[in-house]
This record gives structure tokens, C-alpha cells and sequence, in this order.
């Protein structure tokens, strides 16, 4: 299997650093070991689940079964990576800590825009097959927790100028 690329530092060094793979980082042990391009890559890939999971066919599906339908199960599997991978995240990729690096906030909105594809999602599906309004309930809470994390990412960064491609590259004497 492919490893996730290393930190930036242990590349310009020639530093030779164990990462773990693509399928590693979708664990909570592997999340914790996750470099900054290996995060984008991260939330790539989960946005690519999304759509596997949305356009996946077979007579096992069965949306109208919020129990036991195979695309519900794998909603379920999906909505705990994405929780898991903010749980388990190194601290190198948490926020606020790592507004400095460009990269960062956008991993978070792209978590978050990928957890707000899937809810979104799952209520069209459940309304289709008129599942429980308290499961749609559910769904919808979660899309607008996670607009409102993209919203209080957004808030954080808006005050940084975008002419500097890394946020670390900003002069210490702009304000």
C-alpha cells in the first residue's frame, strides 16, 4: 500500500520518516499520524467515499431500511470516520493552533463539507423512503453543526491576507 507523504520538514531535510497508509489514516490510530499534505489527501479521499456511497447500487441497499439497508450501514461507518478523524487528529492539525498554515483550516472545511454531503444526503434518501422525521432530525443538526464549524473556521481566517500563499510567510510587522 502507498504511505501518505511525510511532514514538509522531513522532506527538505532528505529525512527518511515512517507515515502510515491512505486506509491507515481513516482509523483513529492512523488519523493521529497524519502530516499536513497527508491531511488534504485525507479529506480528498472522504469526499470521494461520499460519492462511492451515494452512487453504489445492488440489492442489498435498501434505503427504506434505517436498520439493517447496507446504505445505511455505510452512512453510519462514513459519519464515524468523519467524527473520528477531528477526535484523533494531531495536534500539528488542530485548530486554532494551526490557522498559520493554509492547509490546515482547509483540511477542517473540507471534513466539514464532506460531513454536510453526507447528511444532506442521507435526508433526501430518508424523505424519499419516508423514514422517521427524528432520523431526518438527526441529519439535519449534524449538516448545521458543520456549516457552523465552516462558518467559525471562515470567521478565524478572514482576517489574514490571501496574497501570502502560507499564512507562516506573513510579515511580523503587518497587521
Amino acid at each position: 500500500m502507498t504511505q501518505l507523504p511525510s511532514t514538509e520538514e522531513a522532506f527538505e531535510n532528505g529525512v527518511q520518516q515512517p507515515m502510515v497508509t491512505l486506509a491507515e489514516a481513516l482509523t483513529p490510530n492512523g488519523a493521529g499520524k497524519v502530516s499536513t499534505f497527508g491531511g488534504i489527501i485525507l479529506s480528498a479521499t472522504l469526499f470521494g467515499h461520499n460519492f462511492r456511497h451515494l452512487h453504489k447500487t445492488g440489492p442489498n441497499e435498501r434505503p427504506e431500511d434505517l436498520d439493517n439497508g447496507d446504505f445505511w450501514k455505510r452512512h453510519r461507518k462514513m459519519d464515524n470516520v468523519l467524527s473520528a478523524t477531528f477526535m484523533f487528529f494531531p495536534d500539528h492539525l488542530r485548530l486554532p493552533a494551526g490557522l498559520r498554515d493554509s492547509n490546515i483550516p482547509l483540511i477542517h472545511m473540507n471534513i466539514h463539507a464532506s460531513t454536510i454531503c453526507l447528511h444532506q444526503a442521507a435526508i433526501l434518501t430518508a424523505e424519499k423512503h419516508q423514514l422517521p422525521i427524528e432520523f431526518r432530525r438527526q441529519c439535519r443538526n449534524r449538516s448545521y453543526g458543520a456549516a457552523e464549524e465552516i462558518v467559525s473556521i471562515m470567521r478565524m481566517i478572514s482576517h489574514f491576507d490571501v496574497r501570502f500563499v502560507s499564512l507562516s510567510d506573513i510579515p511580523t510587522d503587518w497587521h
